[in-house]
């Protein structure tokens, strides 16, 4: 008779143990990554209840769909649909959205429907001072200030309150 191989007894258990490290790791991994979608997925939800409260007290019938992006040439900005079942985008910058109070929020939000009523009722006539206009239907002109002025900082620009907000 042959001689019977033996193994190692440390062999199975070291085998054991990797594949329990390893999938460990995969899950550590998954788990770290699951967390921040689901962190943007509540934020943008947040937002999204916030445009649609707003959007209801300015009587746009219209629907907005909101993301939160790394970068926005605009920092804040929204586009009509190119289809006309298609709902408006309403992007924001994430690193920007951070520095928002609740107030803030809704006065940028405001602002941004702002337009989304302009373009429904006078497309030919956007300006920043016209959506101010509509937006201090909901909110105050001290809360467009603030979100001006952290616009002007984050941006690395400054513009004249008169001209976007009037006297």
């Amino acid at each position: 008779m042959p001689p019977r191989s033996r193994v190692d007894p440390s062999v199975p258990l070291l085998l054991l143990s990797s594949t329990c490290g390893l999938v460990l790791f995969i899950m550590t991994r998954l788990a770290a990554a699951a967390p921040a979608a689901d962190a943007d997925a509540i934020v943008t939800d947040r937002i999204q209840v916030v445009v649609d409260r707003l959007r209801d007290r300015l009587g746009i019938p219209e629907s907005v769909h909101v993301s939160i992006q790394p970068r926005v040439a605009l920092i804040v900005s929204v586009e009509a649909p190119v289809d006309h079942d298609a709902p408006f985008r309403l992007a924001i910058e994430d690193r920007f959205l951070s520095r928002l109070s609740e107030e803030e929020l809704d006065a940028a939000m405001a602002h941004e429907l702002g337009h989304v009523w302009v373009f429904t009722h006078h497309p030919y006539l956007q300006t920043e001072k016209l959506a101010n206009q509509i937006a201090m239907r909901v909110v105050t002109r001290d809360s467009l200030v603030s979100v001006y002025q952290k616009l002007w900082e984050h941006g690395g620009s400054k513009g004249d309150l008169n001209t976007f907000l009037g006297p």
